[in-house]
């Protein structure tokens, strides 16, 4: 089913224009693609952040996905109903109607066990965890420091915050929990989520589209990577959002230079704003410390906007990626076996940096001032730590045995493709007859 999104002042946007329901569309599944009426947003509602529109969205949308729903349970079975994490308010609507409900989780499991040990937090600590410097203790997860848990749960008086809580004391009325995870990378939450207290979870990671092989690199960062010797080049990467501060860029030149190592910089120019208020194009040598591209030249390229990152990360001359922690990245560096260097920007990838550098021991972590900010010489520590120190040598190992493991869970009678069959025996079980 699919429905405008919450992008648009009309609150509607492309509808089946959009290039992923083009494609499934087209496909040879057997997928039919159901609207919604558009649902228009006040001006109000336009000004709020994205996550709490998202709510507001789906909370005016349950009169219209009942429709659906009532529609298409008159011509046949309908076996489950998958809806996002945050979307726990459709589940009024399948309640009402019988139909058994799983909410897919993109993320990691142990956000799962953040989500459903939230409400406890809260009863037991009155102060935004943007303000607290103790670390917190939940099931599953090695203690981890009050501002390094996700965004969304800083700050108390957000509205997200208020969300979060409502969508996280919902998760138990679910029947089961999809989750992109590898549950050899993260067994204690596996095994903390797997309670008869808990819906049955079903860790069927890494959904990842591994190949890349149609997309032209016209970055010449491939052509680049085969000159290079193997496992010698760091990997350096934020995600398609994030855009660091001039300062910030800065330091890290600085110290990939003084590390004397080679690396791959993907700098993320697009919206980058002067202190002038004017915006830069793509001359990413306005933002780096003059002199530095010519002085690293023999050992470093800096490639605006975008990589082929699957393609770079398992390239054989690929020996670290210094990462934002995104999960999708997460996965990617660990279906590859490459070791991590860990820099949480936002979101949960502060979680994503404990179970890394914490449980699994394959990446180091950086350390930042209070702020956020990683000083120069941070960086070059932590980039010679993993690409020619012991605790480097010890984090590529453990990531090679992380990667067979991930190998061996994606054929049969492994870990992903039980918790996958699982999943589909369960579902075609509990198929509700509704007309």
């Amino acid at each position: 089913m699919a429905s405008p999104s919450p992008s648009s002042s009309a609150g509607g946007c492309g509808h089946l224009s959009n290039p992923l329901l083009q494609r499934l569309a087209s496909s040879a599944l057997d997928i039919r693609i159901t609207e919604i009426p558009h649902i228009t947003e006040d001006e109000e509602e336009q000004k709020m952040n994205i996550e709490t529109r998202l709510s507001k969205f789906m909370l005016n949308a349950k009169p219209h996905v009942e429709d659906v729903l009532q529609s298409l349970r008159s011509s046949s079975p309908i076996s489950a109903f998958i809806t996002d994490l945050f979307c726990t308010e459709l589940l009024d609507v399948t309640t009402k109607l019988k139909v058994p409900s799983y909410l897919f989780v993109p993320g990691s499991a142990a956000s799962v066990c953040f989500m459903l040990h939230l409400p406890k937090l809260v009863s037991e600590n009155k102060i935004s965890f943007e303000d607290a410097d103790f670390e917190v203790e939940v099931p599953g997860l090695p203690p981890i420091p009050a501002r390094d848990l996700p965004t969304p749960f800083q700050e108390r008086s957000d509205s997200w915050f208020k969300w979060s809580l409502y969508h996280a004391s919902r998760f138990k009325e679910a029947s089961g929990v999809f989750i992109n995870t590898l549950a050899e990378l993260e067994e204690e939450a596996i095994k903390t989520l797997r309670t008869p207290a808990t819906p049955p979870i079903y860790p069927i990671g890494p959904l990842l589209h591994l190949t890349e092989s149609d997309t032209p690199d016209e970055s010449g960062c491939l052509k680049w990577l085969d000159e290079q010797p193997p496992s010698s080049v760091l990997f350096v990467a934020f995600g398609s959002l994030a855009i660091l501060s001039r300062e910030q860029i800065t330091d890290l030149a600085i110290g990939l230079e003084a590390s004397g190592y080679r690396f791959l910089w993907v700098l993320r120019v697009r919206g980058f704003k002067f202190e002038d208020s004017s915006f830069l194009e793509t001359d990413i040598s306005q933002l780096l410390p003059e002199g530095f591209e010519s002085r690293t030249c023999d050992r470093g390229l800096v490639i605006p906007n975008w990589a082929p990152q699957i393609r770079v990360l398992s390239h054989p001359s690929t020996g670290g990626f210094l990462s934002h922690c995104g999960w999708n990245s997460t996965l990617e560096s660990v279906s590859h076996g490459v070791p991590m260097i860990t820099w949480p920007l936002g979101a949960e990838q502060g979680m994503n940096k404990a179970i890394l550098v914490k449980q699994n021991e394959v990446a180091i972590g950086l350390k930042m001032d209070n702020k956020g900010f990683v000083r120069r010489e941070e960086v070059e520590r932590a980039v010679r730590e993993l690409m020619g120190g012991e605790e480097g040598r010890k984090a590529r190992e453990k990531m090679k045995e992380l990667k067979g493991k991930a190998e061996i869970a994606m054929m049969e009678g492994g870990s992903t493709i039980k918790a996958t069959a699982d999943a589909a025996a369960d579902l075609s079980a509990s198929t509700w007859n509704v007309k």
